[in-house]
């Protein structure tokens, strides 16, 4: 730890050097003032960002002062464009020439306020529903008509090479992925965890990262997805209201609000959602191997109710201190209180289908959890363009209780008289505390170069005690199962830095990077006498090249490498035994190792000004070395099956991919995306292989009256498994949004999830004991109705004194003094 901390320090010592050894050109400025087209009236905290001309990459930006003006310092030669947006504008570019010698003065830019109506038409710049970056896909969640009132998880089903399955898993095609939120690590546990406390109406973008480089941690081999925010920085004040339910059983609300003022920015919200769900399974199993009981064929039906309430907020404030240095501190909590209820009926036939014996299974459980996490962010811009140190230290705490009773009864064939009941209670207690520290510099090298470093530490501790009794029938009361009762002691430290060098030549542009990771997993099953103590260290090299087409700016093609891993996480560590399914028991592997992946990938990309289309094509290839999947063995004496994690085999996918989003007319648009990879699984024990397709549509029409209609659909044919495959899945989504007031103030939604009501899971087992067909349904076939009151105000002089009106006129009277060039 004290190492770590004093690795904190390496950015500033980059820092140091890297300003002594870059040669700094002659100082030029660009400045200017900007002011309200109607009223000539300054507008305070506008973004001014300046762009090359050549290739409208970023050089530097600032907010405009209280009085409109602004100053870019350190500017080279050449031919730029000046962009200068903020809210409730239409934005503004122009093109300025600095050239050798003289600063240069952009005069008053002038912005027009957004709306014009033109023949009672509205004209409204919107957000493209996909992009393609050099390293991600970007995806605008607003589009989404059919996730309002959903949380994150509603928000990803609509995303390409993203699988969600009935029970909110996240896989990214097919391999594990890790959730981050405003770029940097969900503090709230797993991914399925942490995107159900998400609303989706405060999610702004989705970005998907199928290989990430060297900046970002290592962990997921399927990759990262990023879930960006909604946030208004503006002046002023902004307040939002969702209120709805839907048919199966639900009810949730929300509420946001922010409030921005000359050097704060307050920001909070609260939400609450509850949840009442149904849901059915059915497995049948062939025994290829009669058991003690001459058990051939068994087959088992469930039903069960899920009943969850979750609430929790989050709050903070942002503190400008000046214009380089900025302090963000927020908290947040989360309440989850879920009750569930399992009816499990179980068949036993010999090989001639004649019934040996039944029996019944309830199972009841419920969890009270509370979640708090704690963040403290620092970011230091320098007068330097483009370069910047920031720095993070988040705390999350988890506490949660468990409660579980299991009853079973069987009846044999035949026999009048009925056992005693095999009867179970559980009891757990759980504790997590995870520590997340961060620090990240980048600085400009040259006219296109940059140079990114930084270190990172992440410390983990998990306490679980669970207790297991018995119901001895001799002595009439409860008595402690040593065999399934597991007291467990998790911590898990990773500590990383990494460095990433980036540029330019020509039109071909280029990052390479190295990230080091030293990992330590130890833990101790006190109950078991089971320790797991793994140390490893890994290096993780990338590399990017994007290559912009001469004749073509809005082509390019991009080629990456990156190395990932798997480590294995506590729930597959734990030497637990999960026999809340009689026949079918779940246990932990201590034994495991992390798996480590290869991913390659090259896409081309091009975007249409004129109709505002994009297409991308891409091929990929994947090995993953060790990979960790379950495996399914039939105890051939009690009939019994044991699902264990284990270091299978290695993976290989060879895919390809291709996303087309087409705007037919101004109230038509339609995107489409197609997935195709071969999958093969090999080792001494697992050879497994298949060809598999993916497919996501997409279509969107604008009507009169301020209407909205949204149809999409899935499609994923069976993909394999260690011992069979998955089955196909798909399902169709339907949603209609209308926004009402002059406004759109106040906007309702309906949508009708899983139309067909198809959305299902179903698996198929083949071993040489035992061959097992198993389906899941859930209530996934619902109506859902969002309603949305939003309101606010905008505006740079909205917490400013009132001026006398001559000094008003004064101000107003001022002329910039220096010289400047134009083009």
């Amino acid at each position: 730890m004290r190492n770590f901390i004093l690795l904190l320090f390496l950015p500033f010592v980059i820092t140091y050097n890297v300003n002594a050894q870059t040669p700094i050109t002659a100082a030029l400025k660009v400045s200017g003032k900007v002011a309200d087209i109607t009223t000539g009236k300054p507008v305070e905290y506008a973004s001014v960002v300046l762009l090359r001309q050549a290739d409208s990459s970023m050089v530097t930006g600032a907010y405009t002062s209280p009085a409109g003006g602004f100053s870019l310092n350190n500017i080279t030669p050449g031919i730029y464009i000046l962009r200068i947006t903020f809210m409730g504008y239409e934005k503004l570019e122009k093109a300025i020439r600095v050239v050798e010698g003289k600063n240069t003065l952009a005069g008053t830019l002038r912005l027009q306020p957004a709306g014009k109506v033109l023949n009672a038409v509205e004209i409204k710049a919107e957000k493209p529903s996909f992009s393609m970056q050099i390293d991600r896909q970007v995806f605008d969640a607003g589009n989404m008509i059919n996730a309002e009132g959903g949380t994150g998880t509603d928000i990803l089903k609509n995303i390409p090479s993203v699988d969600v399955d009935i029970d909110d898993n996240i896989t990214l095609r097919g391999k594990s992925v890790t959730i981050y939120v405003d770029g940097k690590p969900s503090p709230f546990g797993d991914a399925k965890t942490a995107l159900q406390m998400i609303p989706a109406e405060s999610i702004d973008r989705v970005e998907v990262i199928n290989n990430p480089s060297a900046k970002f941690e290592a962990q997921g081999s399927g990759g990262i997805i990023n879930i960006v925010l909604k946030k208004d920085k503006a002046i002023g004040y902004n307040v939002m209201f969702n209120v709805g339910g839907a048919t199966r059983g639900e009810g949730f609300g929300s509420a946001n609000a922010s409030l921005r003022m000359k050097r704060f920015n307050f920001f909070g919200n609260y939400n609450g959602r509850y949840e009442a769900v149904n849901g059915s399974g059915y497995s049948y199993r062939q025994n290829l191997v009669a058991d003690s009981s001459h058990t051939q064929f068994f087959s088992q039906a469930s039903k069960n109710e899920n009943h969850n309430v979750n609430n929790g907020g989050r709050w903070g404030f942002d503190y400008f201190m000046d214009d380089h240095n900025t302090f963000t501190i927020s908290e947040g909590v989360n309440y989850n209180t879920n009750r569930n209820e399992d009816h499990i009926f179980l068949n036993y036939l010999d090989e001639a289908y004649q019934p040996l014996r039944n029996g019944q299974r309830t199972n009841n459980s419920h969890n009270n959890s509370n979640n708090n996490n704690t963040n403290l962010n620092y970011k230091h811009t320098f007068d330097k363009p483009n370069q910047e140190l920031t720095a993070y230290i988040s705390y999350s705490g988890n506490k949660s209780n468990n409660y579980s009773d299991y009853n079973t009864q069987y009846h044999t064939i035949g026999v009048d008289t009925l056992p005693n009941a095999n009867k179970q209670n559980n009891t757990g207690i759980n504790g997590n505390r995870f520590w997340n520290m961060q620090s990240d510099y980048t600085s400009p090298i040259g006219q296109k170069g940059k140079l990114e470093a930084g270190v990172k530490g992440t410390m983990r501790h998990i306490d679980n005690n669970y207790t297991a009794l018995i119901y001895d029938w001799n002595v009439k009361d409860y008595v402690v199962s040593h065999a399934l009762s597991n007291q467990y002691n998790y911590e898990e430290d990773i500590y990383a830095g990494y460095i990433n060098y980036a540029n330019a030549i020509g039109n071909l542009g280029y990052q390479v990077g190295v990230r080091a990771e030293q990992s330590h997993l130890k833990g101790y099953a006190v109950t078991r006498d089971t320790t797991v103590n793994n140390r490893f260290f890994n290096l993780f090299p990338s590399v990017f090249f994007k290559y912009n087409m001469p004749k073509n700016q809005n082509q390019s093609l991009v080629f990456n490498y990156s190395t990932r891993i798997d480590r294995p996480n506590f729930d597959q560590l734990l030497p637990y035994i999960n026999n809340s399914d009689p026949q079918n028991i779940r246990i932990g592997n201590p034994e495991l190792q992390p798996a480590l992946s290869h991913k390659f990938e090259i896409s081309y990309s091009e975007y249409y000004p004129k109709s505002n289309n994009y297409m991308s094509i891409s091929t990929y290839y994947a090995q993953t070395n060790d990979n960790i999947d379950r495996i399914s063995t039939l105890d051939t004496i009690s009939g019994i099956t044991t699902t264990k994690p284990m270091n299978l085999a290695t993976q290989q996918n060879i895919g390809g991919n291709v996303s087309y989003s087409l705007n037919i007319t101004k109230w038509w648009k339609v995107w489409a995306n197609l997935n195709l990879e071969y999958n093969k699984l090999t080792s001494i024990t697992v050879n497994n292989k298949n060809f598999s397709y993916g497919l996501n549509g997409n279509t969107q029409f604008r009507l009169p009256g301020k209407v909205s209609i949204e149809l999409s659909g899935h499609f994923r044919s069976p993909r394999i498994q260690p011992q069979g495959t998955f089955k196909a899945m798909n399902g169709m989504d339907f949603g209609i949004r209308k926004e009402l007031l002059k406004s759109k103030a106040l906007v309702v939604a309906l949508n009708i999830s899983d139309i067909l009501n198809t959305q299902q899971f179903n698996s198929h087992y083949e071993t040489a004991t035992f061959i097992q067909d198993y389906d899941r349904k859930r209530t996934t076939r619902f109506i859902r109705l969002n309603i949305r009151y939003r309101f606010g105000k905008m505006d740079p002089n909205l917490f400013k004194k009132k001026k006398p009106q001559e000094e008003e006129e004064k101000h107003e009277e001022e002329k910039p003094k220096e010289g400047g060039g134009r083009l």
